[in-house]
């Protein structure tokens, strides 16, 4: 697995690995930088790995709910992040460093991570299946890593973080919208 800091690019894409459950892998032309697999059929836990590390990630909570980080195997949370009541959130890390999540209104989910000063540091742009060989849901992310080299240490595991994002936040979605319907019928 490629580490962020050696990516001469900064153009990268998550894509479906087609094994069940979902599983991702985070690749540009130089390689693979990370993977996210979901480990339960809610999507609610998800394994992280870069060459940074190994990672869980759990979405916890539903009327106050938070999206815990931790390293694969620990029980300290290294850094937790708490979506808004707009949608939009902040993740918190343990040492104190946090960064803003924002959602962007565009056709398909994307969201970005920005720092203190509002400057973008990742961003991700969701396509869903567009044939009938696809898999229903989100299918690819085009990720735009806009980190200085010496500071894409976390790239990885934000651009993993921001991709949970979006596809747990799809997949309540069209749960809500199945609810509904069935409700109708």
């Amino acid at each position: 697995m490629k580490s962020l800091t050696e990516l001469p690019t900064t153009y990268l894409q998550w894509s479906r690995s087609g094994s069940t459950p979902p599983d991702f892998v985070l690749q540009g032309t130089d390689g693979v930088f990370a993977t996210l697999t979901f480990l339960d059929e809610e999507h609610t836990l998800a394994r992280v790995k870069t060459a940074e590390g190994i990672w869980t990630l759990k979405h916890l909570g539903i009327l106050a709910p938070v999206v815990t980080l931790r390293e694969e195997g620990g029980t300290v949370n290294l850094a937790t992040f708490h979506p808004h009541a707009l949608r939009h959130g902040k993740l918190e890390f343990q040492n104190g460093v946090h960064f803003d999540w924002v959602w962007l209104h565009e056709a398909e989910p994307s969201g970005a991570f920005l720092d203190s000063g509002g400057k973008t540091l990742v961003s991700l742009h969701a396509h869903s299946g567009r044939d009938l060989n696809s898999i229903p849901g989100l299918e690819q992310c085009e990720v735009d890593v806009g980190l200085a080299p010496s500071a894409r240490m976390r790239g990885a595991l934000l651009a993993s973080l921001g991709w949970y994002l979006i596809f747990f936040d799809h997949l309540k979605e069209r749960d809500a919208v199945a609810s509904e319907t069935s409700l109708r019928l």
